[in-house]
C-alpha cells in the first residue's frame, strides 16, 4: 500500500459522545464494584454473627470507610475503566486486588489493635466472598449497561476488510466487552456489499482525513487496526498516518492459535517482543494444582458420601443393571482409563440406540453431526434427572483422586474422538481431562463438535489456576441452571 492510499470510512450518524457518558459508562463498573464489595460484607458479618453471636452488626460500621481501600487497589491493578477485559483476565485482577486490598485492611488493623479479634474472621469470609461477587455484580451490571444507548467506549475500526469485519463481527456479538463500534475505515477498492451498517442509524460517508477529527469528537475513543496479514511495514504506515492521534490503539496481529492470557508486552534493544508465559511448563502450578485437587475430592466425597449412598439405591432399584458405568477414554499423553459415572442408560443400550437411528433419519443426522441426543431414548427416568443436574459426574471424584483425571479440564474423550480434534488433538494430550472444564461452561451439548474442541484448544493454551478458579466459580452457576446438560 503506497503512503498515498486512502480508506473509506463507514461512520454511524451518532457522531459525538458526551463527557456525561463516558462518566456513566465508567461509573457503571466502579458501581458494580461497590455493590459486590458490600454484598460480600454483609453476608460474611450475617454469616459470622449466625455462628457466633459474640459481636453484633453493628459493631463492624466502623470498618466502611476501608471500601476506599479497594477502589485504590483495583485501580492500581488496572481494573479501571475495565474496558476491554475479558472475563477471565478480569476474575484473576480481582482476585489479586482484594487479596492485597484485605491483606491491608487486616494489617491496618493489627497495627491500630483495633477490632482485630472482632474481625479476622469475618475478612476471611468477606475475601471469599469479595471474588465471588465482584465478577458477578460486574458481569450483571454489564449485561444491563450492555443494552443501553451511552455504554462503551467508541471504536474505530482500521484495516482490511476482511479482517475489519471479522472484528466489527464480534465486538457486536459481545457487547459486555465495552468497545462500541462507531467507524469502520477500510482501503477504497475493498467495498463490499456484503458491508453491513455499524450501528442501525444511518452511515455518513466522509473523507478519511476526517480520522483525525474522530479522534477529537470521540475522547478516550479506541482505534483498533485490523491488518493481521498485512505485515508490519503497512501497519506501522496506519498507525502513522491514521491511529497515533488516539488515546488508546489496539492492535490484532497475526499471532491466532497462540495463547491469549497472561502475555506481557516487552522491550527487547528496542524491540517490541511479546512474552508467554507457559505455565504447563512450570513444576509449582502443577503441584498446587494436584494439591487442589486431592484436597477438594476427598472433601466433596466425604460430605456427599450419604448422597452418594442414596443416588447408588436410587439407579439399583429404579432400573436392571450395574449402579456404575465405566468407559475406556484416553486422557494425558494418550493415557487410557476408565471413566466412571452412574448408569444413566438401559442396559442394552446400545441395540436400543441402533434401532431407534434406523427408524427415525432426524435422529439418525443428530447422532451423525454432536454424537449426542437431546432426547435420547436410551437414558431412564432416573438417569434423565442424573444428567439434567449433573449429579452422573460425582463417581469421577474417584477417578480424579487417583490421579487419573482433575476436577478441572477438558472433557475425557475416546481414541475414536480424538479424529474429530484434528490439530487440537496434540494440545488435548498436554493436560489431564478435567471433570468439568470450559465447555462445560459454555453452552456444554448446546455447542457443535467443533467449538468444543477449539475452547479445549484455547484451554490447554491459556491454562493457569487462575482460570481453573474461574471456571470452578462458573460451574456452580451452570449446574443451578442445568446450562445445556441433557
Amino acid at each position: 500500500m503506497s503512503a498515498t492510499a486512502t480508506f473509506a470510512p463507514f461512520v454511524t450518524g451518532r457522531t459525538t459522545y458526551s463527557a456525561f457518558t463516558r462518566w456513566l459508562t465508567h461509573t457503571s463498573i466502579i458501581l458494580a464494584d461497590y455493590l459486590g464489595i458490600t454484598i460480600a460484607g454483609f453476608l460474611a458479618v450475617i454469616i459470622r454473627y449466625l455462628f457466633h453471636a459474640q459481636f453484633v452488626p453493628a459493631d463492624y460500621l466502623s470498618f466502611t470507610p476501608s471500601i476506599v481501600i479497594f477502589f485504590i487497589t483495583f485501580a492500581f491493578s488496572g481494573l479501571y475503566p475495565g474496558i476491554p477485559t475479558s472475563p477471565i483476565e478480569e476474575f484473576r485482577l480481582v482476585l489479586r486486588a482484594s487479596s492485597v486490598a484485605f491483606l491491608l485492611l487486616l494489617g491496618t488493623t493489627v497495627f491500630l489493635r483495633e477490632g482485630v479479634f472482632s474481625s479476622r474472621i469475618v475478612f476471611v469470609l468477606a475475601w471469599l466472598l469479595t471474588i465471588i461477587f465482584v465478577p458477578l455484580s460486574r458481569r450483571i451490571v454489564r449485561g444491563w449497561c450492555s443494552r443501553k444507548s451511552w455504554w462503551g467506549i467508541p471504536t474505530v475500526i482500521i484495516g482490511d476488510l476482511e479482517a475489519g469485519q471479522m472484528i466489527l463481527g464480534l465486538l457486536r456479538g459481545h457487547h459486555r466487552v465495552g468497545l462500541r463500534p462507531v467507524a469502520l475505515l477500510v482501503e477504497d477498492g475493498q467495498r463490499s456489499s456484503r458491508f453491513a451498517p455499524v450501528n442501525s442509524g444511518e452511515l455518513l460517508s466522509t473523507d478519511i482525513s476526517d480520522s483525525n477529527k474522530l479522534a477529537r469528537d470521540y475522547r478516550d475513543c479506541y482505534a483498533v487496526i485490523a491488518m493481521p496479514t498485512s505485515g508490519s511495514d503497512r501497519i506501522r504506515h496506519v498507525f502513522n498516518e491514521y491511529a497515533q492521534h488516539y488515546r488508546r490503539v489496539l492492535i490484532i496481529p497475526d499471532l491466532f492459535g497462540l495463547q491469549s492470557l497472561s502475555v506481557a508486552a516487552k522491550d527487547i534493544c528496542g524491540v517490541l517482543s511479546l512474552e508467554l508465559d507457559q505455565r504447563l511448563t512450570l513444576f509449582f502450578p502443577q503441584l498446587v494444582k494436584r494439591c487442589f485437587d486431592l484436597a477438594v475430592s476427598a472433601t466433596l466425597a466425604l460430605l456427599l458420601s450419604p448422597l452418594l449412598l442414596f443416588l447408588c439405591a436410587a439407579v439399583r432399584f429404579t432400573s436392571r443393571g450395574p449402579i456404575f458405568y465405566g468407559q475406556q477414554r484416553i486422557g494425558k499423553n494418550q493415557h487410557a482409563f476408565k471413566v466412571w459415572k452412574f448408569r444413566t442408560m438401559v442396559v442394552n443400550a446400545d441395540a436400543v440406540l441402533q434401532s431407534h437411528l434406523d427408524a427415525d433419519p432426524e435422529l439418525r443426522e443428530e447422532w451423525g453431526r454432536d454424537h449426542k441426543l437431546k432426547r435420547d431414548p436410551r437414558v431412564t427416568w432416573v438417569g434423565r434427572l442424573l444428567r439434567k443436574s449433573s449429579l452422573d459426574e460425582l463417581p469421577q471424584l474417584w477417578n480424579v483422586i487417583c490421579g487419573e483425571m482433575s476436577l478441572v479440564g477438558p472433557r475425557p474423550i475416546t481414541t475414536s474422538e480424538g479424529i474429530r480434534y484434528g490439530k487440537s488433538f496434540g494440545q488435548y494430550l498436554r493436560v489431564i481431562p478435567g471433570v468439568t472444564g470450559l465447555w462445560q461452561i459454555s453452552g456444554r451439548n448446546d455447542t457443535t463438535y467443533e467449538l468444543r474442541t477449539r475452547i479445549d484448544d484455547y484451554y490447554v493454551r491459556n491454562w493457569s489456576l487462575y482460570l481453573d478458579m474461574y471456571i470452578v466459580f462458573r460451574t456452580f452457576k451452570t449446574i443451578l441452571f442445568s446450562e445445556g446438560a441433557y
